[in-house]
């Protein structure tokens, strides 16, 4: 368990062109993530990327882009210090892809006792709910081209 990591992966029916299209506009979080209020650009595109996401109940996090590829992007996401890495894959070709979003969280806890116990049976769990909203207003996002509701699969302790 030394190597903490979550993820949730979604099928899209459009291609991987046009998912990584979605995927590196600006701001584009507003679009598609159910818990986002803003999402505001500091610096963009490419690898130093800066933005922040502002979620619905006014937590902010800013996130910094550390690699800027074919496959999509991997972020460091935090406020003051580092409080995750995030990769955002996508997958597939001219017909079809697959949008992953996994992130491996930075716990603060040293007790290794406490840190397995809220790993395994609070934030892994906790992070897989999240990440599963997120792919999922992605996916309907991306069919439909209409704003996704917030809260849109229900309501999340930590960012609603």
């Amino acid at each position: 368990w030394r190597e903490m990591k979550v993820e949730a992966k979604k099928d899209i029916n459009k291609s991987k062109s046009e998912v990584l299209a979605e995927i590196r506009k600006p701001s584009n979080l507003v679009n598609f993530h159910p818990f986002c209020k803003e999402n505001h650009v500091e610096k963009w595109p490419g690898e130093g990327s800066i933005d922040y996401v502002k979620y619905l109940n006014g937590l902010k996090y800013r996130r910094e882009f550390v690699e800027w590829g074919d496959t999509g992007y991997v972020l460091n996401i935090g406020v003051k210090k580092k409080l995750a890495q995030v990769e955002w894959l996508v997958e597939g070709n001219d017909n079809s892809s697959s949008l992953r979003i996994r992130v491996s969280p930075e716990l603060p806890y040293k007790n290794p006792v406490i840190k397995f116990f809220l790993w395994h049976f609070y934030i892994k769990i906790m992070l897989k709910t999240y990440l599963e909203n997120v792919v999922g207003g992605f996916s309907e996002y991306i069919d439909t081209k209409t704003k996704v509701e917030k809260n849109k699969f229900g309501k999340h302790a930590w960012y609603s």
